[in-house]
């Protein structure tokens, strides 16, 4: 069997089909089809039964979330879907009761973690981003927040806390003296400022307001479907704060829609959160700021010939919120 190393993308998504059809064969379903759906880091298949049920089957990559991650999104699914109606993803199990599992198989070199789920209709937010539908965003994030405090998780669940910029136990190469050496002195001394600010942007948040948070609920990562909203994509589901949960969401949010319309839009999704909430005391630049190095550091981890030039292109945005307290459109790409 060739290696899976020197297979073409074709041939290894082949394979990984392959993988995801025999982890069907753990579930009760009616003579299921699948067909490809999309790949980024995981792989996701969409799966119909011939009894009309539509399904997603999930191949989470090792390196992405850890098997722990998964059984602590599947809890927080499953207590939604039984505490609430806010229209989330519903774990399918398998014959043996499991939410998820790891799938090994001849000629794919690592285990692949299954999660099997029901589809959620309509179409992707980013596509729609209007004041009313924003403001409708505010409110399900104010209902999850709700949920997530009063809901106490089962033993298991992760143990992880989003409380720095940095929380899920990557190395911190910003404040490597090798990676800061290779930045011009300027840029060095902001890099270092803009970590401190950031750490006690955190340090300051009251601990009380720790409860499960989505942590990625970004536009993209919710459907509109008859006037409703249905978020998804739960994995990164952690202990957290509601400032780091709106924050996260709102610059995704001014970078899709730019410096000029993001306050409007910002001013819409607070007023349908605080219909249910109050608005977090703790402000969300800080924390944006926190995001942009985190960005800075996945680039010196993964990508490390660019990151000098990727510090470069942010210089403007981190001076401006240094001297402004404003974080303005981050650049793309």
């Amino acid at each position: 069997m060739e290696r899976f190393e020197d297979l073409t993308p074709a041939g290894r998504r082949r394979r990984l089909f392959a993988l995801a059809k025999h982890a069907l064969s753990r579930y009760e379903l009616h003579d299921p089809a699948i067909g490809f759906l999309a790949a980024v880091t995981n792989l996701h298949f969409r799966v119909t039964t011939r009894d009309g049920l539509r399904l997603v089957l999930r191949l989470g990559h090792p390196s992405w979330r850890s098997l722990g991650d998964l059984r602590s999104e599947a809890m927080w699914l499953e207590a939604l879907a039984r505490d609430t109606d806010v229209g989330a993803p519903e774990v399918v199990r398998t014959r043996d009761g499991l939410p998820v599992f790891e799938l090994r198989t001849a000629g794919v070199p690592e285990p692949r973690h299954v999660t099997l789920m029901t589809w959620v209709p309509g179409r992707i937010l980013g596509r729609h981003l209007s004041e009313c539908n924003i403001e409708m965003m505010g409110i399900l994030f104010a209902r999850l927040h709700i949920h997530g405090k009063a809901w106490v998780p089962p033993a298991g669940f992760t143990e992880r806390r989003f409380e720095h910029w940095l929380s899920r136990g990557e190395p911190n190469l910003l404040l490597d003296e090798g990676t800061l050496a290779r930045l011009p002195i300027p840029s060095r001394e902001t890099v270092l400022r803009m970590h401190s600010l950031v750490e006690g942007a955190y340090e300051r948040i009251d601990r009380a307001d720790l409860r499960v948070i989505h942590c990625d609920l970004w536009h993209d990562n919710i459907k509109l479907h008859h006037g409703r909203l249905h978020p998804f994509d739960f994995e990164d589901t952690i202990t957290g704060f509601r400032s780091h949960d709106i924050a996260m969401a709102m610059l995704d949010l001014l970078e899709a829609t730019g410096d000029e319309r993001y306050p409007v839009l910002l001013a819409a999704f607070r007023r349908g959160y605080e219909r249910l909430l109050d608005w977090p005391e703790d402000p969300l630049e800080p924390l944006q700021t926190g995001r942009i190095l985190w960005k800075l550091n996945y680039i010196a981890r993964f990508h490390g010939r660019w990151f000098e030039k990727a510090v470069e292109r942010h210089m403007g945005v981190l001076s401006t919120f240094e001297n402004t307290g404003r974080v303005v459109k981050p650049p793309t790409g």
